[in-house]
């Protein structure tokens, strides 16, 4: 048996017999509860991984940094309050269908309203459509609004005259034409029902043979209406 032999077989030997064997045991146990340790701790000190949830909004700011608003479900009762005031606010309001109308002025009718049978014009000399009417005064008269609005616009046309158009809550235009002088009214400006407008006269050139009189047209959606389907009873 070789000196190796023997000195190993003594060595294991030694370590087996005795307190050597306990030894043995107790620092193989030791190591073993230490890297048990070791490898816990090591998994319980690494940070944590936090995922954004859908109700999370990621905006970028100024900095180049990231900052996340977080969304509630439920509003405060400040925000209800609010809420709750501007739907009321924002309802919209009863539209006006209708605005019924007064005569514009005391005069008689000289030519009425015609949209689809034509009638002859003495200054034209031609037949031709009406899409108003005619009211004959002997004198200048005063011409009122047919009813309460804006007046939209104030001109002289080349053919109608000194002419005057108020807008209406129902979205219809009243026109008065053929007016005299200057009118009584500025663009921009209330009128209530009644309000002077100016004067009955001879300003439209394609009238001019029909005499003093007011030429009176209500325009709805850009279509010529019946005045005599406004004007109440």
């Amino acid at each position: 048996m070789s000196n190796f032999y023997r000195t190993r077989t003594g060595i294991v030997g030694a370590l087996t017999k005795g307190p050597w064997l306990y030894l043995l045991v107790s620092a193989t146990v030791l190591v073993l509860v230490s890297i048990g340790a070791l490898v816990f701790r090591t998994e319980e000190n690494e940070p944590a991984v936090s995922v954004p949830s859908d109700s999370e909004i990621s905006q970028p700011s100024s900095d180049g940094g990231a900052v996340t608003d977080s969304v509630t479900d439920a509003p405060s009762s400040e925000s209800s309050t609010t809420s709750d005031t501007d739907v009321s606010a924002s309802e919209p309001e009863d539209e006006v269908e209708w605005v019924s109308m007064i005569v514009p002025v005391a005069g008689s009718v000289g030519t009425d309203f015609s949209s689809t049978v034509p009638v002859f014009s003495q200054t034209m000399n031609d037949w031709r459509v009406h899409q108003g009417i005619d009211y004959l005064t002997e004198s200048e008269a005063q011409v009122v609004a047919a009813a309460d609005g804006v007046v939209e616009n104030v001109y002289r046309s080349e053919l109608m005259g000194l002419s005057v158009e108020v807008r209406h809550a129902d979205g219809s235009i009243s026109i008065y034409q053929s007016l005299s002088g200057d009118p009584a009214v500025i663009e921009g400006q209330e009128v209530r029902c009644g309000d002077l407008l100016g004067y009955t006269g001879i300003s439209a050139d394609c009238e001019c043979l029909v005499g003093i009189h007011l030429h009176f047209a209500v325009v709805k959606d850009g279509v010529y209406q019946d005045p005599n389907d406004r004007f109440s009873s």
